[in-house]
Parts: C-alpha cells; structure tokens; sequence
C-alpha cells in the first residue's frame, strides 16, 4: 500500500488549534516539527486523538487554575462512555487504521486545545505542555507493511 500524501489528519487537527495562540517562540518550536509531522498518515490516528484526551484531563487536573475543574469533569467522564463505546464496538470492526467515532477523536483534540488555552490564559503559553503531547502523537508508528 503506498503512503498516503497526507499527514495525520489528528495531529494537523491539533497543531491548526494551537498554532494561531502560540507567541513567536512558540511558532518556531512548533515549525521545527513540520517534517515529521510531514511524515506521518492517518494510520494511528484514533490512539494519538486518545493522548490528547489523556493529555487534556492530565493537564486540567494538574492545574491550579480553578476554572478547569468544569473541564476535568466533562473530560472524564466523555472519555470513559466512549472508552467503553469503542472498546465493545472493537470486537465487530475490521481493521483499515482509521478508528470508529471519528467524531469522538476530534473532539479528544477539542479538548485538548482547549484545556491548553485555559492553561495559557493562566500560566502562559511556557507552562503549557503542548510539546509533549505532540511528540506522543508523532511517536505513534504506523503499522507494519
């Protein structure tokens, strides 16, 4: 099969949120990671939108912003009804790279773009951990050929 001409869709979807927010500096460590994004293929998207959820609630617990405590909660509870909606609906799927409830993986990014902003507003853009979640993302392999 040959490589899609696309990057992941997920990880394009997150840089596209937080880019537009970051100050200079930001822009250009975000820059440095074009080419690996570049890389990248829609194959793994579902477990890097399931970091960001990781990644959002993380984020929002850790935070001593007490405005995000609305945010952990929705957070929490979004991840455990579709853990448990695509975990059962896993047993009847035919595996192609691309995840049921693609709705569900972009809202994952939603999340975690938001609970990143919230922190910015906060803490600014410094305190944010939006590198780490990034690098998980592109640390996700594609399957093997």
């Amino acid at each position: 099969m040959a490589k899609s001409a696309e990057p992941s869709p997920i990880i394009t979807y997150f840089t596209r949120g937080i880019e537009p927010f970051l100050g200079k500096e930001g822009k250009a460590r975000l820059a440095t990671y074009n080419d690996a994004i570049a890389q990248t293929t829609h194959h793994g998207d579902f477990r890097r939108a399931w970091h960001c959820a990781d990644w959002a609630i993380a984020e929002a617990e850790r935070s001593s912003n007490s405005r995000m405590n609305h945010l952990v909660e929705g957070l929490k509870e979004k991840h455990q009804l579709w853990k448990d909606t695509i975990f059962g609906a896993e047993y009847g799927m035919i595996p192609d790279g691309i995840g049921p409830g693609q709705d569900a993986e972009i809202q994952w990014v939603d999340d975690a773009v938001a609970v990143a902003r919230e922190q910015a507003t906060s803490d600014g853009w410094d305190a944010v951990k939006w590198e780490d979640l990034l690098k998980q993302m592109l640390a996700v392999a594609p399957p093997e050929a």
